[in-house]
């Protein structure tokens, strides 16, 4: 079944490098979320960017059954996206959107892949036994938010605020998540819970694409080692940003953010750098000097 899916574009400042971006948000989210930061920053630094809203989000069609929507069907989304672009895009994707990812590469090539907190292969069951345990208060909330079909209160948006983002986190920013954030898929979130081995690689029939994983030092819902085993199962490059929470792209540490993942493009795609050595080297000088600097995970 074909849906109308939106999808936002903003154009590269300048000469577009030959690798567009295509941003593909998590649950509660759509493709709103990117457009605060990460959307205007990258086009700044030459590339063309897109977000995607997958079905049921956002302007994109499918709210009516929504909670019927399967991994599956999200990473469908994705993938009748890729011919609507200019060329094949390197994938930012965050949490379920980075989980939907990794299902995605599996059949489709791609030429780099960024995941931001994503939900590990092993799936959602350790992480929500964690907070069982750690924090019942804010996995209730969790599920308070889910169960009122993404509507909040002043309780709500407090807990939202302690688990998804830091505290230096500006308030304009943690108050758009409260307006914009809805309802997800109870089916998607089911799919989370469990193992999925499918996803272990090495795989017979592909590989994966060169991967950064990047995960926040205060998330409370993808750990550390949720990021090192992402990171393990797909051969690619883990790093945390001290001080970061779960909604990286509208955290308060979102620009060292953008620019570890700039500089993971410089040297993983180096084509695109060609004729932008200016703009790479400015954006690294413009870099502020308080800026959180990205820790290596051991594997």
């Amino acid at each position: 079944m074909t849906r109308k899916l939106e999808l936002v574009q903003q154009a590269a400042a300048g000469t577009a490098r030959p690798q567009p971006l295509l941003f593909v948000h998590g649950a509660f989210c759509a493709a709103w979320c990117w457009q605060r930061h990460f959307m205007p920053w990258f086009a700044a630094h030459g590339f063309d960017c897109y977000a995607l809203s997958l079905s049921g989000h956002g302007a994109s069609e499918g709210r009516d059954w929504l909670d019927a929507a399967s991994i599956d069907d999200y990473m469908a989304d994705v993938a009748a996206t890729l011919p609507r672009l200019p060329a094949l895009p390197v994938l930012i994707a965050h949490s379920m959107g980075g989980y939907v990812a990794q299902q995605l590469i599996r059949r489709h090539a791609l030429p780099g892949l960024a995941l931001l907190a994503p939900v590990p292969p092993a799936g959602l069951a350790g992480s929500t036994l964690r907070l069982a345990s750690e924090a019942p208060a804010l996995l209730a909330a969790l599920n308070r938010f889910q169960g009122s079909a993404g509507r909040t209160d002043a309780d709500a948006e407090a807990s939202l605020r302690e688990l998804l983002f830091s505290p230096d986190t500006a308030v304009e920013d943690m108050r758009l998540m409260a307006e914009r954030a809805q309802h997800e898929s109870t089916r998607a979130i089911i799919d989370m819970q469990c193992w999925a081995p499918w996803l272990q690689w090495p795989d017979t029939c592909s590989a994966p694409p060169p991967t950064l994983v990047l995960g926040g030092g205060l998330d409370r819902i993808v750990a550390p080692q949720d990021i090192a085993d992402t990171a393990r199962a797909l051969g690619g490059t883990a790093e945390i940003l001290p001080g970061a929470g779960h909604m990286l792209m509208l955290d308060a540490g979102w620009e060292a953010a953008c620019q570890r993942i700039f500089n993971w493009l410089e040297v993983t795609l180096p084509a695109t750098a060609a004729g932008h050595g200016d703009a790479g080297a400015s954006a690294r000088a413009a870099r502020p000097p308080d800026l959180p600097t990205a820790l290596a995970v051991p594997a």
